[in-house]
């Protein structure tokens, strides 16, 4: 057996755990509707959002089946390493509260009653147990061979004797500077969330010591969100080092900084909105009755008040960094000669600067009545400002965020104010909704009018500033949308059947959350009922998922928008992944209620309304899972498109023969044949290009099959030396810019590192 043939057979072992693993914690999610439950299903629960392990073995049995997708492979790995890890964690704690209480509930054995009291929850502790064990050993199991996998990987996709393109002294101190840049943030980001982390523990620790008997983690997705950011920041580093693998470490880096960075900023949602308003309630209750014992600078209550707000904030910063080095990773992988010298229109700059600055100002605004609603002033009333603060972090990023690379910044400018367009308008309906229902309540009504009039005009403001947030980001997408649609089509012709049938889990996922969110605002307002504990549908953005599906739509017609779809896609695919969590656990939640309606007084349209409940979380549960395994495979397909481009009509460059050898070490040589359209003449001008005779071109790993590094000779001038996928000029690249036989406009990249390359000539 080969060396390859034995890191395919461990591979693939791997991901055989990891399917196995992730069917476990499946199954293991369906004991909560039975007796033996455990008891921390109304604060947060694990065990569905292991589906993922299941989703990524079956991605890694794909990939090395098809020999193309390593990108999205590795960065799944990353993925499930963490929640495995994270999952391992969260439920060794909850086995020690399940022993913890069932040790409680021993002592009372000798009291009068007991068995009849409390035998049938006393018989359930042991499975109880089991099945917390088993979703540890779930977790640990893959997270260790998710690791195993992310090496092995490394091992599979093989370079030998790379050859790099010639580059000019420009580029070789762009790329240092990058280099240095991107590890830096790296290292920053790596060391921040580390302090993050502790944070987060640190809080889970002081609400167990408020929480009476009630001691399970209640928040754990920060966790998740800390330790995905400790890894962007150490795939920033490690991409920056070595060559071999350098293109696909840089965009595996990017991936997860898009995955690190939406679960950061949906952290400083959840925890916002009702954790840390929750703190402030609390505390604020304590204060007004001066109780020292919440109001004292060593008491709990303030203790939790301070150090989540501080989270809150550096959940902030780290989305920043995030954000920030995912547009470098994208810069420096369009550090090519063409790009670096591209001249942005005038007018884009001056619309560039008007949009920062209106996106600034906006969610300054937003930071302003975030911190209104903060405060304990009596007429503020109902305004909460805490689900405020991360759309405010939002769109002031979307303003600072910018390149020196005109397609990168385009790109990236694009893909922001698709988020802020379609958050903007789910927040405006939301706030409209909200004005209508405090001026039409009669409870509002009857109040202290100056409370009332304060309310309304707070919620006004606040649906104004997202009208306005609306349009400045409706226009941005328009232009930057534009500017993209201009950008060649040089990819090849392909089948948007995948596409558009996958695109449709991303379409179900809008109809229900947005559906979700509309049913349950009715049930609160019309029946004044409120029959979860989490509102789930408020984390999954419904709206935006729909905003995703018209970018993936308008690929068909435009390509050149697969690119930003992609990236579009890893988005949704992570905020559907957070909201699983909390909807599932509503669903436990209810069905425990539920079950115990012949015990609780209520009505029949009471059960009616819970009824609804539990079939709207579990629907919504069913829509989360949906949507990130098709929004994972619209990006897998995207990244094959993106990486097997067609050549340009005018490019030497020689495609592979067939995709049957992709990865596979194989020398293959093909043959590139032009002839001139017209013949020849010395007095015309001089456009002529030698027949090339051959090359030879080695294909070290499927996601850049396509490079070259070759040369054409025009006639009266020097040979231009070309790499990449359409024909870049490097030697001479001045010179080639002013060559009549070139393209100033042709689209180009160069990047090299995985392919060995030769050169025949005749003369």
């Amino acid at each position: 057996m080969s060396a390859r043939s034995a890191y395919l057979c461990q591979i693939q072992i791997c991901n055989g755990f990891l399917i196995a693993a992730g069917l476990l914690a499946v199954g293991l999610a369906g004991s909560q509707f039975s007796k033996v439950g455990l008891d921390n299903y109304r604060d947060i629960d694990f065990r569905l959002l292991n589906f993922i392990h299941i989703v990524t073995g079956c991605i890694g049995f794909y990939s090395l089946w098809k020999n193309h997708g390593s990108i999205v492979t590795k960065s799944l790995y990353m993925v499930s390493f963490v929640i495995g890890f994270a999952t391992a964690v969260f439920y060794g704690f909850t086995t020690y509260r399940v022993v913890k209480a069932g040790d409680n509930l021993n002592s009372l054995q000798s009291a009068d009653g007991f068995n009849e009291e409390f035998q049938s929850e006393h018989s359930n502790y042991a499975g109880r147990i089991v099945i917390s064990a088993l979703m540890i050993a779930s977790g640990a199991v893959a997270s260790l061979f998710s690791l195993f996998a992310i090496f092995l990987l490394s091992k599979i996709i093989v370079v030998t004797i790379p050859v790099y393109p010639m580059q000019s002294r420009e580029q070789e101190l762009a790329m240092s500077s990058a280099k240095k840049t991107l590890a830096s943030i790296g290292l920053i980001k790596f060391i921040l969330c580390f302090g993050i982390l502790g944070l987060c523990v640190f809080i889970e620790y002081e609400h167990e010591n408020v929480a009476g008997q009630d001691r399970y983690i209640k928040i754990g997705l920060d966790h998740i969100s800390a330790m995905l950011a400790i890894v962007s920041g150490a795939m920033d580093i490690w991409a920056t080092r070595g060559k071999n693998q350098q293109n696909l470490n840089l965009k595996v880096a990017l991936a997860v900084a898009v995955v690190a960075a939406t679960w950061c900023l949906k952290t400083v949602d959840n925890n916002a909105m009702p954790f840390y308003k929750n703190d402030l309630k609390f505390y604020y209750q304590g204060r007004e009755v001066g109780d020292p014992s919440i109001t004292s600078t060593d008491a709990p209550r303030y203790i939790l008040v301070v150090a989540h707000g501080v989270l809150l904030g550096c959940f902030g910063i780290a989305f920043f960094l995030c954000t920030l080095s995912a547009v470098i990773v994208g810069t420096y992988l369009h550090l090519d000669f063409h790009s670096m010298h591209t001249e942005v229109n005038k007018s884009i700059k001056i619309q560039t600067g008007v949009l920062n600055v209106l996106h600034i100002f906006w969610g300054a605004c937003m930071l302003a009545l975030c911190i209104l609603g903060l405060l304990d002033t009596w007429w503020r009333g109902e305004f909460l400002g805490a689900d405020l603060l991360w759309v405010s972090i939002l769109f002031m990023t979307t303003g600072l965020i910018t390149s020196n690379n005109y397609s990168v910044t385009i790109t990236t400018k694009f893909i922001l104010s698709i988020v802020c367009l379609g958050i903007s308008i789910e927040k405006m309906c939301a706030s409209a909704n909200l004005i209508y229902q405090m001026a039409a309540y009669p409870a509002y009504r009857n109040g202290n009018e100056r409370t009332f009039v304060a309310q309304i005009i707070l919620y006004s403001i606040q649906a104004g500033i997202y009208l306005l947030e609306a349009l400045t980001s409706l226009a941005g997408a328009y232009i930057y949308g534009t500017e993209l649609r201009k950008q060649p089509n040089l990819t090849y012709r392909h089948s948007n059947g995948v596409h558009t049938l996958f695109s449709l889990g991303t379409l179900f996922y809008a109809v229900v959350i947005t559906g979700t969110y509309i049913v349950f605002e009715l049930g609160k307002w019309r029946y004044n009922e409120v029959p979860i504990e989490v509102p789930f549908f408020r984390l999954g953005n419904g709206p935006l998922a729909g905003a995703v599906f018209v970018v993936q739509f308008l690929c068909i017609p435009f390509p050149s928008f697969l690119a930003s779809a992609s990236i579009l896609n890893i988005i949704i695919a992570s905020i559907s992944l957070f909201t699983v969590s909390s909807a599932i656990t509503n669903v436990y939640y209810l069905q425990r209620y539920l079950q115990a309606a012949d015990l609780l007084p209520t009505t029949e349209t009471q059960q009616t309304i819970y009824q609804v409940a539990i079939i709207l979380a579990a629907g919504a549960a069913l829509a989360c899972v949906i949507c990130t395994v098709c929004a994972i495979i619209c990006s897998l397909r995207s990244s094959y498109i993106l990486h097997h481009r067609s050549t340009s009509p005018d490019s030497t460059v020689v495609a592979p023969l067939g995709e049957e050898q992709f990865g596979s070490g194989t020398l293959r040589v093909g043959t590139h044949m032009r002839t001139p359209s017209r013949p020849f003449h010395p007095q015309q001008s001089p456009g002529g290009v030698q027949p090339m005779e051959e090359q030879s071109v080695y294909w070290s790993a499927d996601e850049n099959p396509f490079y070259y590094h070759t040369s054409k000779r025009f006639y009266g001038k020097p040979y231009q030396i070309e790499s990449g996928f359409y024909g870049y000029a490097l030697a001479g690249s001045g010179q080639a810019a002013q060559s009549p036989g070139g393209d100033p406009n042709r689209r180009v990249q160069s990047s090299a590192s995985q392919t060995q390359i030769g050169h025949v000539f005749n003369n």
